[in-house]
């Protein structure tokens, strides 16, 4: 986004792929927001996350085990292996079933899109709110190479090399590779002495093309390992009895925002990604006296496999109980388009000109989910009840037992059971446990079509559909041994069957009023559909499964580039209405240590977008804004979670705002790049990210609100005019907000929180880049 070439009076045009063929963005009628591969590399990113604040109505949280995306407000947690995103990831024209797969192309990236609104018509289901659309860098023309070496004072440092090589006039290939550490990650836990989420990688990507006058072939590969302590939650408010209960196993357990946590569970968190994609394109110019045809076939298969995936149950030190994997658990997708884009210059002798775009679609994914909650030490689970009951916000303070405060008994009652083992053991059973599994088949088929048909000279019709067919099937599994589960987490034995089957139709109509070739405004209508499904953590036989969302929104907007192409505006207005809105939560009849997705009655979201990028009439001078604004609510949601501190299981949310929903996000970033000797430029860049306030978790307890923040960044990148090498100085979070993503209820212990913290303070990075 900076103006990196001092002389260029013109910026760039844009190419994106948002209707599964290349245009200038200028013609594209829907809201687009984009972020070009130089950004990912100057800006002192190490994730998406870190992306999110260039893009108006973005937000991005995403780990190798999970990924969260949100657009105007509505998006899908990944608290739950049997989700499916309600904003589609797409990568080099293929999608992935889960968003966590877009962990592996951070590097060697062309550019980031972002299609907001549902996008069913082009992209299919799973695609309600949008779709994160990435397109990698594919091999040039020229043998050679690149070296990138990333460094930051929080711990982070990255190796990513590539290497672009040519065999002969037909044949090409680029091998990039990402190899990443974190020696200080996000948190420290002071009952296990160690860092957490200190995310490690490597990642090798490999890209082959074949490019004749009459043929493209592009095959892709891919194969990620990535790891981390996965402990992320820390306790932030927590009551007197439990900070006494705690500190009896870590005398540094604490209850506060800050950089350190305390659990007793080694959790890890390791994912193996591999995948393989071919793309064949196939010119059929003149085909029917059609002015330009181009046949198109997608063929894919990714697999990832989570391989360790622990949860300290209780995100505390006390040895209360543990959420790991049984057996590494697989989730595999195979799938395949075919496809026919066209332009013609007359219809059947009637108006004007007509771009098309039809074809169809067939995908198929397997899932095995299995969990085992364990209870890890009996008398430290009666401890931890017991200071949880006393401390509960409703609580009798003075209750006593024996004229001692219960608040002083919950120690030594599980000091007393663990001397009493050997007796209890025979009597109440030695393993205290829950084995959970989900075995999922999903088989998907679809057409879609969609057409600008110009009927006027600058005016044209805009019209698509799509219509599917998905089957699941489910089998699910949970047994207990002994008794706790059981009563605390009202578990039962069960093995059961579904299986469900969905038709889904995606419609889109609109005009668009191309005034001139860099100008258009749009106004259209579409609807978009998200797949019911299954529940991955069944501890017992009830909401098992979920049915579909569907969203139909109404877009206005306009985008021009403007003055001799110094300027580029691009506003869109929208109103989405969302039925059968899945959320995820603790459903208080279906185990409380197991997140659900159910349906909410219905949502609703209004607002807009403007992005401006324009170069100044002062040379070497740039600046580029967003802004979004989303007012996001429950229309209806009478049966809503209520806050644990609640006397009522359930409370009514309609007219209140979803959570993950800023009303406001704005980015201003003014630039200059001055010539220095021999031939070198510097750019000077200062960000300005805002995000207003927003809840962190669906039942919209205050303490879950997370306030405004506004992050003041800066970067100063060197470099040559030739591209030679470039080195990128950047300061992130300079204002040193405290950001948190996600704040729940500690299980079973009503009044006790813990949250996720999305930031890591003030960061200062360095990344040199050397072409050879």
């Amino acid at each position: 986004m900076a103006n990196d070439d001092a002389p260029a009076a013109e910026l760039p045009e844009i190419i994106v792929t948002a209707q599964k063929t290349a245009q200038s963005i200028e013609r594209v009628p829907l809201s687009v927001g984009t972020v070009d591969g130089e950004l990912f590399q100057q800006s002192g990113a190490t994730g998406f996350a870190d992306l999110q604040g260039y893009v108006g109505n973005v937000t991005i949280a995403l780990s190798p085990t999970g990924g969260d995306f949100f657009v105007r407000g509505f998006g899908t947690l990944s608290t739950n292996a049997g989700f499916e995103p309600s904003v589609g990831t797409v990568v080099d024209g293929v999608f992935y079933g889960r968003s966590n797969f877009l962990s592996v192309f951070f590097n060697d990236v062309s550019r980031m899109e972002v299609l907001r609104g549902p996008q069913g018509t082009l992209f299919g289901k799973n695609s309600t709110a949008g779709v994160f659309n990435l397109v990698t860098r594919a091999p040039d023309s020229g043998n050679g190479g690149v070296g990138e070496a990333f460094v930051s004072d929080s711990g982070e440092y990255a190796v990513r090399p590539v290497l672009n090589m040519v065999f002969d006039e037909h044949w090409s290939a680029r091998l990039s590779g990402n190899f990443s550490r974190d020696d200080q990650g996000e948190l420290f836990n002071t009952d296990l002495d160690r860092d957490e989420v200190n995310v490690a990688q490597d990642t090798l990507r490999l890209r082959v093309r074949y490019d004749s006058d009459k043929i493209r072939t592009d095959i892709g590969a891919f194969y990620s390992d990535q790891r981390l302590n996965a402990n992320n939650f820390q306790l932030i408010k927590v009551s007197d009895p439990m900070l006494q209960l705690m500190r009896q196993y870590d005398a540094d357990a604490e209850g506060r925002l800050d950089f350190r946590n305390s659990a007793n569970v080694p959790a890890r968190g390791a994912t193996r990604f591999a995948g393989a994609n071919a793309t064949v394109d196939y010119p059929l110019d003149g085909l029917r006296g059609i002015d330009k045809l181009d046949f198109t076939a997608i063929s894919a298969y990714a697999r990832q496999v989570i391989e360790d995936r622990d949860i300290d149950a209780d995100f505390s030190p006390v040895p209360f109980i543990r959420d790991t994997l049984i057996d590494p658990s697989p989730f595999r997708q195979l799938s395949q388009e075919f496809r026919f884009t066209g332009h013609d210059d007359n219809v059947l002798g009637f108006g004007h000109s007509i771009d098309f775009v039809i074809g169809g679609y067939w995908y198929e994914s397997t899932l095995n989910a299995n969990d085992v909650f364990r209870v890890e030490d009996l008398g430290a689970a009666l401890s931890y009840v017991t200071a949880a009951q006393s401390g509960a916000p409703n609580a009798n303070a003075g209750l006593q037992l024996l004229g001692m405060p219960l608040t002083r008994l919950a120690f030594p009652v599980g000091r007393l059971v663990d001397l009493l083992n050997p007796v209890l053991n025979p009597l109440l059973g030695g393993d205290q446990a829950a084995y959970v599994t989900l075995d999922q088949k999903t088989s998907t088929q679809a057409i879609f079509g969609q057409m600008e048909y110009f009927i006027l000279d600058d005016w044209a019709l805009i019209a698509g559909a799509r219509v599917g067919r998905e089957h699941k099937q489910g089998h699910f599994t949970s047994t207990a041994e002994g008794f706790l589960i059981p009563l605390i987490a009202d578990q039962n034995d069960h093995d059961t069957r579904l299986s469900r089957t969905e038709t889904e139709f995606s419609p889109k109509l609109g005009l668009k009023w191309q005034l001139l070739p860099n100008a258009n405004t749009y106004l259209t209508w579409t609807r978009g559909y998200k797949s019911g499904g299954f529940n991955a953590l069944p501890l017992n036989d009830r909401n098992l499964e979920f049915d579909p969302e569907r969203a139909t929104s109404l877009e206005l907007g306009a985008k021009a580039r403007l003055l001799q192409g110094s300027l580029r505006l691009s506003a869109a207005l929208f109103d989405t209405r969302f039925d059968n809105l899945q959320v995820s939560t603790f459903a208080t009849d279906s185990g409380a240590a197991a997140p659900v997705f159910l349906n909410a009655a219905s949502a609703r979201s209004r607002g807009g977008e403007l992005e401006v990028h324009w170069m100044l009439p002062l040379r070497g001078l740039a600046f580029y804004g967003s802004a979004g604004y989303a007012d996001a609510y429950y229309r209806r949601y009478p049966d809503a979670p209520a806050p644990a501190t609640s006397e009522d299981s359930t409370q009514d949310l309609g007219d209140r705002t979803l959570s993950n929903a800023p009303r406001w996000t704005a980015a201003a970033i003014p630039s200059f790049t001055l010539p220095l000797p021999r031939d070198l430029l510097a750019t000077l860049a200062i960000e300005t990210l805002y995000r207003s306030q927003r809840y962190v978790d669906v039942d919209l307890d205050p303490v879950t609100l997370q306030k405004a923040t506004t992050e003041l960044n800066g970067r100063l990148v060197f470099g040559t005019r030739a591209g030679g090498w470039t080195l990128s100085l950047a300061a992130r979070n300079l204002t040193r907000e405290v950001i948190v993503d996600q704040v729940l209820d500690q299980p079973l212990a009503a009044g006790n929180y813990v949250a996720s913290r999305a930031d890591r303070g003030r960061r200062l990075s360095a990344n040199l880049i050397v072409e050879f």
